[in-house]
């Protein structure tokens, strides 16, 4: 979170991650009010992305992490 305003990228512009992974850049994306691009090769890195995502968008204010 901290690198994506240290960027100056602006709340709702958009931030490339090349090399995704865990998708941890993208979890920092969405708790900063900021769209991302991400792209990984490895298909269990993805799997692992994409849950942790998935998570992120249905936590509500209201339930513990």
């Amino acid at each position: 979170e901290y690198l994506c305003k240290l960027t100056k990228t602006p709340t709702g512009g958009i931030v490339l991650d090349p090399f995704i992974g865990s998708g941890t850049t993208a979890l920092a994306c969405i708790n900063t009010g900021r769209y991302y691009i991400g792209i990984e090769r490895d298909a269990e890195y993805c799997a692992i992305a994409e849950a942790r995502i998935a998570k992120t968008k249905s936590l509500s204010l209201f339930e513990a992490i």
